[in-house]
């Protein structure tokens, strides 16, 4: 079973890069609210969000799997990529709902 642990802590060390990576991409998306810039290049930084986004999902379900299929094989619960997982999750969710309302609020503007 430590295999599997090691497997597991591995995954939650990937997803913490995915995160990074995800980070870096929603820099260079809120830059261009600053820097006057191309809209394929505004497309091409959406669709790596997006790509990346969907793979830290992904990523996440599978770690919580994990985490339940070694509670459930060695009645050992791995708290910490768990918890890990939840919290990198929802950074993510927050800058992707922060990048897309500010980009609703640059093209469409506010209206009551």
């Amino acid at each position: 079973m430590l295999e599997f642990r090691r497997v597991l802590a591995f995954s939650s060390r990937v997803h913490s890069y995915l995160l990074m990576l995800y980070i870096f991409f929603a820099v260079l998306f809120l830059m261009t609210f600053f820097i006057d810039s191309p809209a394929d290049l505004i497309s091409l930084l959406s669709l790596c969000m997006a790509l990346l986004s969907w793979t830290l999902v992904f990523e996440g379900v599978w770690i919580v799997l994990a985490c339940l299929y070694q509670f459930f094989y060695s009645h050992v619960f791995a708290f910490a990529p768990l918890i890990l997982t939840v919290v990198r999750t929802a950074v993510m969710l927050v800058l992707a709902t922060l990048c897309d309302v500010l980009e609703t609020l640059v093209t469409r503007g506010l209206t009551l």
